[in-house]
């Protein structure tokens, strides 16, 4: 798509753009979301549904992760897969961006599993180790530059194991594009707390929305290959997702 045609999709002016291309732009917009989480849990409440990823056991299962393997949940959120895993004896290390997130999820384990919570920002922290299985449930679409988004995919690909998989869902029915505006992530709207179903002014955050063409591309372009993919209506909070299962595009 050219600059012209995809600045008329998304309502915005070629100027903006070049801005974003320019990174004249506040690079910290996506951490807005621990600002949303702090608004939240000041008032008492949770953000996420409590309901598990379905789809995070059934790759388990279909490819035989063993509770001995090494585990990563990239972006855990309050840590609904993290900790049942944890539960269930499997080796997890459960990583977010959000400080305030993190010590709710030491919380909600109650402190059982302080240790495999930790706060990581993989924009800009280094991890030295690599894993069987790496998830991610609803975060790429939080990171809306392309660096970022590309940073997040080059860090999968540079932290699974020769023969390991990744499971990645992300917002999107495979056609519908989106993109917000991050200079106003830390902006307070009223929106509707997921847990609950209550309205609260909070920070409106960040979010890309891509189709399938462009999500396969950014994989590939980043040294991975699809395994599987499907859309999927049972993530939590979402109507549809985009979900796939990459390799190493070694291999």
């Amino acid at each position: 798509m050219k600059k012209t045609e995809f600045c008329e999709s998304r309502g915005i002016s070629e100027k903006q753009f070049n801005s974003w291309e320019n990174n004249e732009l506040d690079k910290n917009y996506y951490k807005a979301y621990e600002k949303r989480y702090s608004q939240v849990y000041s008032n008492n409440m949770l953000w996420s549904a409590k309901e598990n990823t379905s789809h995070v056991l059934e790759c388990i299962k279909n490819y035989k992760i063993s509770k001995k393997s090494k585990i990563l949940d990239l972006g855990c959120g309050e840590g609904r897969d993290a900790i049942c895993l944890l539960n269930d004896g499997y080796n997890v290390m459960a990583v977010d961006y959000s400080h305030t997130v993190i010590e709710k999820c030491k919380e909600l384990s109650n402190y059982k599993y302080n240790k495999s919570f930790k706060q990581f920002d993989l924009i800009n922290d280094k991890m030295n180790c690599k894993f069987d299985f790496i998830y991610s449930i609803a975060v790429l679409h939080m990171f809306v530059l392309d660096e970022h988004r590309n940073k997040f995919l080059s860090f999968i690909r540079e932290h699974l194991k020769k023969e390991g998989i990744c499971l990645i869902c992300v917002l999107g029915d495979g056609e519908r594009e989106y993109v917000s505006n991050i200079n106003e992530a830390f902006k307070d709207i009223k929106r509707t707390v997921m847990n609950n179903n209550t309205e609260l002014e909070i920070a409106t955050t960040s979010c890309k929305i891509v189709n399938w063409e462009q999500l396969e591309y950014e994989i590939l372009k980043n040294d991975l290959k699809i395994d599987k993919k499907w859309i999927s209506n049972s993530i939590p909070e979402f109507d549809n997702s985009m979900c796939v299962v990459v390799k190493r595009g070694d291999l």
